[in-house]
């Protein structure tokens, strides 16, 4: 059952972002033809509860290294990490 992901369209476009420079597996291919799906039709997003433990990681992995652990100083990328964390907590 998928769950709602209120992410804004900038949002959106920032976790594009992140991993349009990297090689993804196939779940991750998934998850950003989702994400790039719901981006372009302006809709809301989506995700399985898996999905959302993949974009969890992401944002724990760029987050992580950008900020070396430390920190997050960017408001949007504090906010995408939130947003993913709220829905995680509210699966469980």
């Amino acid at each position: 059952m998928k769950k709602h992901v209120p992410l804004s369209p900038r949002e959106m476009s920032i976790l594009l972002r992140w991993r349009s420079e990297r090689q993804n597996w196939s779940d991750e291919k998934r998850v950003l033809d989702t994400i790039t799906e719901a981006h372009a039709n302006n809709k809301d997003l989506y995700l399985t509860p898996f999905q959302i433990g993949i974009v969890r990681e992401w944002c724990e992995q760029e987050l992580g290294n950008h900020y070396g652990g430390g920190m997050v100083i960017n408001m949007e990328e504090h906010s995408i990490f939130n947003k993913i964390l709220l829905v995680n907590k509210k699966m469980k």
